[in-house]
């Protein structure tokens, strides 16, 4: 099981600061979360204040997902 973050996220950190395994990383635009350091404890997914975290089975997706421009639109 994999974490992954998504667009809502506002970069305050905490789910860097909680994550026991370091599986979480920043990159450029946002949040990355290393499929192999991932144990799918969900410490990151309760911290969140935003729920900008959510829940994947497949390690392919392991990525940042950015906000859809269009989402806010419609």
């Amino acid at each position: 099981m994999a974490i992954v973050t998504i667009g809502a996220c506002q970069g305050c950190g905490a789910c860097l600061l909680t994550c026991p395994t370091h599986a979480i990383r920043p990159v450029a635009g946002g949040l990355t979360v290393r499929a192999d350091r991932c144990t799918g404890c969900l410490e990151c997914l309760e911290i969140c204040p935003v729920d900008a975290i959510r829940v994947v089975t497949d390690s392919d997706a392991i990525r940042v997902v950015e906000p859809d421009p269009c989402e806010g639109a419609r």
